[in-house]
């Protein structure tokens, strides 16, 4: 085996895992992540007292997706700016809860076909691994912007 493919093997098991794919591959899993997100959006949506929290209800300070769930209503309610301004990370979210709902929706082969390919995608571009990162920045910005 050459060192090429011993560090692709280690990447690919690494942060640039696929997370979304594996996911699509199970419809009772999607339809259970799908059910707890639209129960916590349609609470945030009524403005009801929706889930909180726990690292800011505890400690006082924003978590990384502070916010998330009231930029995600804007954004599907239409008002893109506001949801931007609340948390960046808005369109990205509704993006993928749009993948899910693709996913859920697709006959079994067809979703996992589907899965395969946002699998490899995932790995071929490391794009959880970007996000985590970009979130991870984009939180420390704002912990900034606070003080």
């Amino acid at each position: 085996m050459r060192a090429d493919s011993r560090n692709m093997a280690g990447i690919e098991s690494g942060l640039f895992a696929a997370v979304l794919g594996p996911l699509m591959q199970n419809r009772w899993i999607i339809v259970l992540l799908a059910a707890l997100t639209a129960m916590q959006a349609a609470l945030a949506a009524v403005l009801t007292v929706a889930w909180q929290c726990p690292v800011k209800s505890t400690l006082g300070v924003i978590c990384p997706g502070c916010g998330l769930t009231r930029a995600v209503v804007l954004f599907a309610q239409g008002h893109w700016k506001a949801a931007i301004d609340l948390h960046a990370f808005a369109p990205v979210v509704f993006g993928i809860g749009i993948f899910l709902v693709i996913g859920a929706s697709l006959p079994t082969g067809r979703r996992h076909k589907f899965a395969e390919r946002v699998a490899a995608f995932e790995r071929r571009t490391a794009i959880v691994a970007l996000l985590m990162l970009s979130i991870a920045a984009y939180w420390i910005l704002r912990i900034i912007q606070m003080i």
